[in-house]
């Protein structure tokens, strides 16, 4: 069967060419990131694209990834291999081996390409850039806050502005309803992710009126605190909320240019999360930026880690604006150096038979190298 022009082009749903300028942008984002992680301690590691299915999607965060994880068969070993669906999974698997002797808490950082079986509802693309921080070891609120805050740090790097956190602790749904019914649990979490408190105090259960109290208390950081602060809670529930609100409070301390809101029974896309969490967006960009929290790894440590979704900010303004091109007519490297030391990028003519000028303008060119000068091109 003959393959038209147009069908070679064609991509599978959910994949795409980054082409240039994005391609540049989204390099140089990434390396802004992960520059700043490297300023607060975080030692960048690079782990492979596949792995073997019973490591990857064994105990830890690769366990609830199953569903959304590429396989392939290995013609080598003949043993199934799991493309990545999220990198978290493997920083997991490295700490837990290849870095277990290092001293806690261990500061690692990544970026890499996921891909995923299906997209989701706000974003439909299967192959996605993560770039992230991961700390690892040590379980207290001065970790939970590092994270976040370094996180912050990172976007505001790259120009992110007018920024809001939205702090959860998502593994309290669970602890509420696990002696429920299943057809009960349901109707309990619909109702916590559309706010319907009417339905919460219909079905009369052992956590039903701290349930109703937590919703209540969702909101903004000054209005929320107060309210959780006053809440009667013993026990496990009073020494989550304290720590909750130690946490809010150091995140707020260290920098107050930033919107924080709290909603304690969120729990949505927090897949394999155990303890504290948060969601970061911008009014600038639409949807979620970013997504972190505290998570067991393979070997059962205590990690909190945040992703940046590189896609999401990519439309951000540029860091550095793009240097003038300069079509130099001859290949001829010293004079594009001379070129490239004034501050200008530089494009070879390599073309004998042609009107120096007008192949300049077609190569998008703002200037030309002439008589060893650069001169400005006129359309």
């Amino acid at each position: 069967m003959t393959v038209s022009q147009n069908q070679k082009g064609l991509l599978p749903a959910g994949l795409s060419d980054i082409l240039h300028p994005q391609a540049k942008d989204q390099a140089k984002t990434i390396e802004n990131l992960l520059d700043v992680f490297s300023n607060y301690g975080y030692f960048r590691v690079k782990p492979p694209l596949v792995e073997y299915e019973e490591t990857l999607l064994s105990d830890g965060p690769g366990t609830v990834l199953k569903d959304s994880t590429f396989r392939i068969m290995d013609p080598l070993s003949q043993k199934m291999m799991a493309l990545r669906s999220d990198v978290t999974a493997q920083i997991s698997r490295i700490a837990s081996t290849r870095l277990s002797h290092l001293a806690r808490p261990l500061r690692l950082s990544y970026s890499g390409d996921i891909l995923r079986v299906n997209g989701d509802s706000f974003n439909t693309e299967r192959q996605k850039t993560q770039v992230g921080a991961e700390l690892i070891g040590i379980e207290n609120e001065f970790c939970d806050s590092e994270i976040i805050l370094v996180c912050l740090k990172a976007l505001k790097s790259i120009n992110i502005q007018n920024i809001t956190i939205d702090i959860n602790l998502p593994f309290l749904r669970d602890f509420f309803l696990k002696e429920l019914s299943t057809s009960l649990k349901e109707e309990i979490n619909k109702a916590i992710d559309l706010k319907d408190k009417k339905i919460i105090q219909k079905l009369k259960f052992k956590y039903s009126e701290i349930l109703l109290n937590l919703m209540e208390s969702s909101g903004e950081y000054s209005y929320a605190t107060q309210y959780l602060k006053e809440l009667k809670l013993e026990g496990f529930l009073d020494d989550v909320r304290n720590y909750y609100l130690k946490v809010i409070e150091i995140v707020n301390n260290n920098d107050q240019s930033i919107k924080i809101s709290i909603d304690p029974l969120e729990n949505r896309g927090f897949k394999y999360h155990s303890g504290l969490s948060f969601t970061i967006f911008s009014e600038n960009l639409k949807g979620e930026i970013a997504k972190g929290g505290r998570y067991k790894t393979l070997n059962g440590e205590s990690a909190i880690g945040c992703t940046i979704y590189i896609e999401k900010i990519i439309s951000t303004p540029k860091l550095n604006p793009e240097k003038p091109l300069v079509y130099v007519p001859h290949l001829n490297i010293k004079d594009a150096d001379k070129v490239i030391s004034n501050g200008y990028r530089v494009v070879f003519g390599n073309n004998l038979n042609t009107d120096f000028e007008k192949d300049a303008l077609n190569l998008k060119c703002q200037y030309i190298w002439q008589n060893d000068s650069i001169v400005k091109l006129e359309p």
